[in-house]
């Protein structure tokens, strides 16, 4: 086989009854440049593997890589960064795209049009391109994941404070090997770290439409969480995303509102506990930012008054963002 142009890097656990979907909008797809499709598993017990096993002999553009599954408790946000930088440290394509076992692709030139537009001379400041994904509902109902409907190129500044696309949206220059993953990134090498470690070296080319779908699962973990449980684990974002860049706190500040919000109303009516596993999670990278923001409950109330202004800055930003959003959908630039 040629060296492959494009790496797609598919990651599993458990998801037998989804991965033939999967791998076949991966290999059905039309394009110039040859690819290479690496799966990742993470140590299924449920036939995964043994299915992707088939495809790989029906298909020598398919590599499949089996984690070892130690005994003992398992940190599912540790062991999923680890999978997909195992998949990058062998990714031999000029571009990559990650893409979870259930989730897969609803446009057969997918790969083909997202390299076109990184290829352009016009484009060599895009370090990655994205697209819409299509969420698929357990009573069969789709939605689009994001609203923004112009096809653009985005700073970080302008994408950072109210756009979210999934990891699975992006396609991007494989700059791995002169910039790896390094620390608390490495370790929570998830959607929007991943999104943000790309975005410290150049912009996104934003297509509106849907060409991959994102399932939304009953069973899975995030569906699994509640409120509280749901801002704990964007605030372990909102740490990696200050041990990266922190210059950039204000930015990050801006688009985490919400969950900052979310434990600030809360505080003292919940306990480390319950923020379990994020606070040992927290705890173990160093992250003494989100830290701060787990501990509100034992705080000093000077402490507690001066998280409060902080909070009441960014919310003056987080709402300047959302009215700046409402001018651009009016006016057609978004």
């Amino acid at each position: 086989m040629d060296k492959p142009k494009i790496s797609i890097l598919i990651t599993t656990y458990n998801l037998k009854p989804y991965i033939s979907q999967t791998m076949k909008s991966v290999l059905g797809q039309k394009t110039d440049y040859p690819f290479e499709v690496l799966v990742g598993d993470d140590g299924s017990d449920d036939g995964t593997i043994e299915l992707v096993r088939k495809w790989a002999e029906w298909d020598p553009r398919v590599t499949l890589i089996v984690q070892e599954r130690p005994e003992g408790p398992r940190n599912p946000v540790l062991r999923a960064a680890a999978n997909r930088l195992s998949l990058l440290e062998r990714a031999q394509g000029e571009y990559c795209s990650f893409l979870d076992g259930d989730d897969h692709y609803t446009d057969c030139r997918r790969l083909q049009r997202m390299a076109e537009i990184l290829e352009k001379e016009e484009n060599a400041d895009c370090i990655m391109c994205a697209h819409n994904l299509r969420m698929d509902w357990p009573d069969g109902s789709h939605s689009r994941l994001c609203r923004a409907v112009k096809g653009q190129k985005l700073s970080v500044e302008a994408y950072w404070k109210l756009m979210f696309l999934q990891a699975n949206a992006l396609m991007f220059r494989n700059i791995y090997r002169e910039h790896k993953p390094e620390g608390a990134l490495a370790a929570c090498f998830d959607d929007n770290n991943i999104t943000w470690w790309l975005f410290q070296y150049g912009k996104m080319y934003y297509l509106p439409e849907c060409m991959g779908a994102y399932r939304q699962l009953e069973n899975s973990s995030w569906n699994k969480m509640d409120e509280l449980q749901h801002s704990a684990l964007n605030l372990l974002g909102y740490g990696v995303e200050l041990s990266v860049a922190p210059e950039q706190k204000k930015l990050s500040g801006i688009r985490h509102y919400p969950d900052l919000a979310a434990l600030y109303e809360r505080r003292g009516k919940f306990s480390e506990e319950e923020l379990s596993p994020f606070y040992e999670t927290a705890e173990q990278l160093g992250l003494e930012e989100t830290l701060r923001w787990y501990r509100l409950g034992r705080l000093p109330e000077k402490d507690c008054r001066q998280l409060g202004r902080e909070l009441g800055l960014l919310r003056i930003g987080y709402l300047k963002a959302r009215m700046e959003r409402g001018m651009k959908k009016a006016t057609g630039r978004y």
